[in-house]
């Protein structure tokens, strides 16, 4: 295992700890559900793994990282949003599964497109604004960084989530 697994797998695991209480309906079941408060420091203590892993794995110069951290600032505020509708859907999604009829499950389709359009579309903003100050090459390697964490955060997201019956 790599030191980059480990250091994935280790942040990915603080995200999905609460994962299951955050999208799961649990009322009336007895269990305690995660608070928006309680949901927003795991974000936030994401949020500073996630950078510091950046820090560590791109080793930017001081010129690169003036240039950097900004537009990651901006870039994360903005994916929070984005995150948001992401969450919001998957609340959705866990609470109506089971009895989903086909308008609902193409409402479904066409909100996590719109997910993954505006990621897409908000990576390639950054992408813009970088290029003007660091190499593409820096810049692939963050967003590589940055589509790996969303890739094993997505496998461990679908693990907890039941397929849609027919």
């Amino acid at each position: 295992m790599t030191t980059f697994t480990r250091t994935m797998g280790a942040v990915c695991i603080v995200c999905i700890a609460s994962l299951p209480q955050i999208v799961e309906p649990t009322a009336g079941r007895g269990e305690e559900t995660v608070s928006e408060s309680d949901f927003e420091l795991v974000r936030s203590d994401i949020r500073t793994k996630k950078a510091t892993m950046i820090a560590d794995r791109m080793k930017f110069t001081d010129q690169e990282a003036a240039a950097f951290w900004p537009v990651y600032r901006q870039y994360e505020a903005d994916l929070a949003t984005i995150n948001d509708k992401k969450v919001s859907i998957m609340k959705d999604y866990m609470q109506h599964h089971e009895s989903l009829n086909d308008k609902q499950a193409k409402q479904l389709a066409d909100d996590v497109f719109d997910v993954d359009r505006r990621t897409l579309d908000l990576r390639a903003k950054c992408f813009g604004s970088l290029e003007k100050a660091l190499p593409a090459k820096t810049i692939v390697r963050w967003l590589q960084l940055e589509r790996r964490l969303q890739l094993l955060v997505d496998a461990q997201i679908a693990q907890n989530f039941p397929a849609i019956k027919k």
